[in-house]
């Protein structure tokens, strides 16, 4: 099992305990650092102190697992304003919200669109562009985040939010 798969059921109790959302794990090496990346969330967000007790949590279960081998840092954090969208539940939570999907391989000649989250149907994702309506197999997915617009535009849509 892959390092990241392991923290994430390490930390999935964890985060349910706490009353958090886990949105993410994700482990990399950034030059010579090796780093566990841990986002959470939860309604109104969450706070330093909530990020300092859950690493302080996942931390001991980490060592004492020994899921890590070697030495790495461990980063627990909210998910920010360009949130991560993992799964089709988060899709749905964001109904409506602007983002950005990537897909696996080209759709009319694209892979990246930008615009509104519909609500998902039959197993897919659903977004309003300007130019048009496309649904996506959750499958053909490869990443999608919440896209913040400083200004409060809903571009596809053409109006104040």
């Amino acid at each position: 099992m892959e390092v990241r798969e392991e923290v994430r059921q390490l930390a999935q109790p964890l985060a349910e305990e706490a009353g958090v959302e886990l949105v993410d794990v994700e482990f990399g090496a950034y030059g010579s650092r090796r780093v566990v990346r841990v986002l959470i969330d939860k309604p109104g967000g969450v706070t330093v102190g909530d990020c300092a007790a859950f690493s302080r949590r996942l931390s001991d279960c980490l060592e004492m697992n020994q899921t890590v081998p070697g030495r790495y840092e461990l980063e627990v954090s909210s998910p920010g304003v360009d949130r991560p969208l993992r799964s089709l539940e988060a899709m749905q939570r964001f109904a409506g919200q602007r983002a950005w999907v990537a897909l696996k391989e080209p759709r009319e000649g694209r892979r990246h669109f930008e615009g509104e989250l519909l609500a998902p149907e039959d197993g897919r994702a659903g977004m309003r562009t300007e130019e048009g309506t496309y649904w996506f197999e959750w499958a053909d997915v490869k990443s999608a985040r919440l896209v913040t617009d400083p200004w409060g535009v809903a571009r596809s849509r053409g109006r104040t939010q």
